[in-house]
């Protein structure tokens, strides 16, 4: 009987297919996914995907084991920054006097345009979204960005 148990909740769990929808902040530390079809999981949320907590009204895909409402994200990918393009997030970084994001979405590390790595400068280890788009060269010209997770302060953990 317990290894019926075992099998059971061992299905359910592997069940870890992606799901897309919009991401809901509903409280500090309480973020949902609304799925396109009306339902609604609580995401919970680990070391990788923290950075979702920052991302309210962006269309994301996750993927990770699902039980009784709540989806463990072991994965994630934007697929609509709210302009319409999947955007590019990652952690920014100084790279000599330029700035780089290393891109989730494509696995590419790409640079930002001079424009926006003198403002971005002081986010240097931050997990952003950026809207834009690439000019060449692996070059991305920014229109807009906004911080989804802060660096650490603890300038050890990078």
């Amino acid at each position: 009987m317990a290894s019926g148990i075992s099998l059971v909740l061992g299905s359910l769990l592997a069940c870890s297919g992606p799901r897309a929808g919009i991401v809901h902040v509903e409280a500090p530390g309480h973020v949902a996914l609304q799925g396109y079809s009306g339902g609604s999981w609580t995401l919970v949320l680990g070391a990788e995907s923290r950075a979702l907590r920052g991302a309210e009204a962006v269309v994301v895909e996750v993927r990770g084991p699902r039980l009784a409402g709540r989806i463990w994200v072991r994965d994630w990918r934007v697929l609509d920054a709210g302009d319409g393009s999947g955007g590019f997030v990652g952690e920014v970084r100084a790279h000599g006097s330029r700035m780089v994001i290393d891109d989730r979405n494509s696995g590419t590390t790409l640079l930002l345009d001079d424009r926006a790595a003198a403002s971005m400068r002081a986010l240097d280890g931050a997990v952003v979204l950026v809207e834009g788009h690439v000019v060449g060269g692996g070059m991305v010209e920014v229109m807009a960005y906004r911080v989804l997770e802060a660096a650490p302060t603890d300038v050890s953990a990078r």
